[in-house]
């Protein structure tokens, strides 16, 4: 069997598992991943330090703008069916919608239609959190359980672009066992107490991943599972409603539900960040 965290493909998980935002501390963020204890039902899987805000600050990106690059969705009539990340009173954990989310990949354990399931998965989830996505190309970073927000010898003075790497359970230990892909991401307040996601992961099994998009009606799913993993980077969490994208026990949902777009329209409504 071969399931993402919580994704069936063949049978039903053994265990859910999740990387998910943290809910970040006044004037601190995270040096990596780290799954909050308190979120109901969910195994931690990343856990990182917390550095000092002023250490760890950019610029203001230069290409952020005054407004949404992409429309703002239109929700599904009716309500529910999903659930956020990372919350707290008026604010919830998400990606500035008036920049491009940037992310780079690491093909060490790629299929060879790698490319395709992730252009396929962000053109199912990309407009649907009305954000713009952009995939700037290869990048020689490996997945890592604990990855720094900055990477300046990289990446430059700012955020480290969100990291999509196809890789292995001998590199990410997370991802043995029924795990094919963990996603997740590092969120930080600004002064108004807003919180904005900054960078994150999408750490996807290469070998197993084969293994499905080689099936018939592999594709599908395959962009199924790594649409999930960028919706949690993006900030959603398992929903406990069936016939949904992020419903743990999926066991064949190839495509977005009325909840997974409530809620990544609900990650869509927030504000610009103009802090950094």
């Amino acid at each position: 069997m071969v399931t993402q965290d919580g994704y069936a493909v063949s049978q039903p998980p053994r265990r859910s598992r999740v990387a998910v935002a943290p809910i970040v501390a006044t004037l601190a963020i995270t040096a990596g991943l780290i799954l909050v204890r308190g979120v109901a039902d969910q195994q931690i899987d990343h856990v990182a330090s917390i550095v000092p805000l002023a250490q760890v600050r950019p610029p203001l990106a230069q290409d952020a703008v005054v407004g949404r690059l992409v429309a703002a969705p239109r929700a599904p009539v009716g309500s529910g069916g999903f659930e956020l990340l990372a919350t707290k009173p008026g604010s919830v954990a998400a990606y500035d919608p008036c920049r491009p989310l940037h992310l780079v990949v690491n093909h060490e354990r790629a299929p060879s239609d790698a490319d395709a399931i992730l252009r396929d998965a962000i053109s199912m989830v990309g407009p649907a959190a009305g954000l713009q996505i952009v995939v700037d190309g290869p990048t020689d970073e490996l997945a890592q359980e604990v990855r720094p927000t900055m990477d300046r010898g990289r990446y430059g003075n700012r955020w480290s672009p969100a990291l999509v790497a196809w890789t292995t359970p001998e590199r990410v230990p997370t991802l043995d066992g029924n795990v094919a892909g963990v996603g997740g991401s590092v969120a930080m307040t600004d002064s108004r107490g807003q919180l904005h996601n900054v960078t994150g992961i999408v750490y996807l099994d290469g070998p197993a991943l084969t293994e499905v998009s080689v099936r018939k009606g592999g594709h599908e799913m395959a962009v199924a599972i790594v649409a999930h993993e960028l919706s949690h980077l993006l900030g959603l969490a398992h929903s406990e409603t069936a016939g949904q994208l992020m419903n743990a026990e999926n066991k064949g949902q190839t495509s977005l539900g009325d909840g997974d777009r409530r809620g990544l329209a609900a990650l869509a409504a927030v504000p610009c960040n103009r802090e950094f």
